[in-house]
């Protein structure tokens, strides 16, 4: 199925999951290369290039935007577009919740005899907390919309 045979929802659920996961990547390398989360706060070159991934993220995504828009500039979905949409984000923030509450209870466990905790890894909490809901809520997306196609 090409692009132009795709609804636009589900066209933008591919072009998100494709940009953020990319950024994500360009995000962990950095975030991981030259010491980790230990090191990151310190580190401004490694700062550059995590927010240059994320930067990378949100051009490349709203340019993607731009050019799946429809004429007049109008959202081309219907209903069951937006029923889609609302499920994915709700499955979405139950994603993230756990992912961050469990992420926190490892980092409490793991770093509690040390009685600190690297900043760096609240950098990596937030950032990666925006890249789990953006690429769960476009495979969502994708796995409501794959089910409800003709119904």
């Amino acid at each position: 199925m090409s692009t132009r045979e795709m609804s636009q929802t589900r066209a933008r659920a591919w072009l998100a999951t494709v940009v953020w996961t990319i950024a994500g990547i360009g995000f962990f390398l950095a975030f991981f290369s030259g010491g980790g989360a230990a090191e990151f706060d310190t580190d401004s070159g490694r700062h550059l290039m995590a927010a240059g991934a994320i930067g990378f993220g949100f051009i490349a995504y709203w340019g993607g935007l731009w050019f799946t828009r429809g004429r007049g500039n109008q959202i081309m979905a219907d209903e069951r577009d937006f029923q889609v949409v609302a499920r994915a984000s709700q499955a979405t923030l139950i994603v993230v919740l756990i992912a961050v509450f469990s992420f926190s209870v490892a980092l409490w466990t793991i770093h509690e005899a040390d009685g600190v905790l690297a900043v760096g890894w609240m950098w990596f909490l937030a950032y990666g907390s925006m890249l789990v809901g953006l690429i769960t809520n476009a495979l969502t997306v994708l796995i409501l919309d794959g089910r409800t196609v003709g119904s």
